[in-house]
């Protein structure tokens, strides 16, 4: 789908233009300057700062290739579903919209000075695309019923427990950025199925 195709392409673009500043040590291990340099959030910088805009530019900046490998790989899976139910205009809102306010529940949760930390990538995006599209998948299921409607979402499930509980068990993820992420998608997936239905139905 076009515009999930875009956004991995976008992502794509950065980190290049990060390993092409930061030289050959970003490929795995960015320096925080540099993340910072790019827009990555902290909340020291978006609080105290005042850059807010570090909510949006740090859901395209990732802390080495494996990461970002990782989250296009699941952007890829998640995302041309999504896209393909939502359309184009809904899945970049709740993309974009998730990734911010998973970027502000990170923020939040590290706004004490010795927690403070400096977040980077699309996570909170992903684990919002991955929310709206379970809610998307039940909600048309219910309506609709398996007949109409034959989408198989255990897949998703398994994808979001198994990300939360290795999230739990590994230092240095961003877990209240996945969370945030999470509730924000699944909200916002409910909100848009119901008025996408309404908007076909009349």
């Amino acid at each position: 789908m076009m515009i999930t195709h875009i956004i991995m392409s976008i992502n794509v673009v950065v980190f290049i233009l990060m390993i092409a500043i930061g030289g050959t040590s970003s490929i795995t291990d960015p320096s925080i300057d540099l993340l910072l340099k790019f827009g990555a959030s902290s909340s020291n910088l978006v609080f105290d700062g005042g850059e807010i805009w570090r909510l949006l530019t740090s859901n395209y900046i990732h802390i080495g290739l494996p990461h970002l490998l990782f989250n296009m790989w699941c952007l890829y899976s998640i995302g041309e579903a999504l896209e393909y139910f939502m359309g184009g205009v809904f899945f970049i809102l709740i993309y974009t919209a998730s990734g911010i306010l998973g970027s502000l529940a990170s923020c939040l949760y590290y706004s004490n000075s010795y927690l403070s930390i400096v977040s980077a990538g699309a996570s909170g995006a992903v684990f919002g695309i991955a929310g709206a599209l379970l809610v998307t998948a039940i909600y048309l299921r219910i309506k609709y019923g398996k007949s109409e409607f034959n989408f198989d979402y255990s897949s998703i499930i398994f994808f979001i427990g198994f990300n939360i509980v290795y999230g739990l068990n590994m230092p240095g993820i961003d877990n209240a950025c996945h969370m945030g992420g999470l509730l924000s998608g699944m909200l916002l997936g409910l909100f848009f199925s119901v008025l996408r239905d309404k908007a076909l139905n009349n």
